[in-house]
């Protein structure tokens, strides 16, 4: 017993580590372009697209946000829209970031038909929206997704970046 209790300790010790660093903010890679932030969204949305109707909005007056914070916000929004491309492909999707004395709140929706997956399992199991959950709450947010009542599915996070902390 002895022997499998300090194998257990280190496959968990191994197992943090490894989550530890999937999980850090990326760094800007000269060699692969500038680093992921809601300056580039019009870029990003662009690119989504294709194919896809893709609209985005504005509320309040865009700011500096602390750097954790701004990748974490590209990365919800880029990982949503990927979301939506795999699970709604062809639906109108709508991006709404807004902007407050607390932080910024985006909320990506689709207008899909259903809330499955083309195999029938639920959005929320897949892998994709755990990870947008584990970008809002590292950077201490919330985060909500879910189906919407007339068909479709939302994603919503709401990320601190209090005014003050960005001057």
């Amino acid at each position: 017993m002895g022997r499998f209790a300090r194998w257990r300790r280190m496959v968990r010790t191994q197992q943090h580590r490894l989550r530890a660093a999937l999980h850090r903010i990326e760094e800007p890679d000269p060699l692969t372009g500038p680093a992921p932030s809601l300056n580039r969204i019009d870029a990003l949305v662009e690119g989504f697209a294709a194919g896809q109707p893709v609209r985005w909005s504005l509320g309040g007056a865009p700011r500096p946000l602390p750097g954790a914070v701004d990748v974490a916000a590209y990365r919800i929004i880029e990982e949503s829209l990927a979301d939506a491309r795999r699970h709604a492909p062809g639906a109108a999707v709508a991006v709404r970031l807004r902007y407050d004395a607390e932080g910024v709140t985006i909320e990506v929706r689709d207008e899909g038909a259903d809330a499955a997956t083309p195999a029938g399992e639920p959005r929320g199991v897949r892998r994709g929206l755990a990870g947008v959950r584990g970008r809002a709450e590292r950077v201490g947010g919330t985060f909500f997704a879910g189906p919407n009542p007339g068909g479709g599915f939302t994603v919503r996070a709401v990320l601190p970046a209090p005014e003050e902390a960005a001057e």
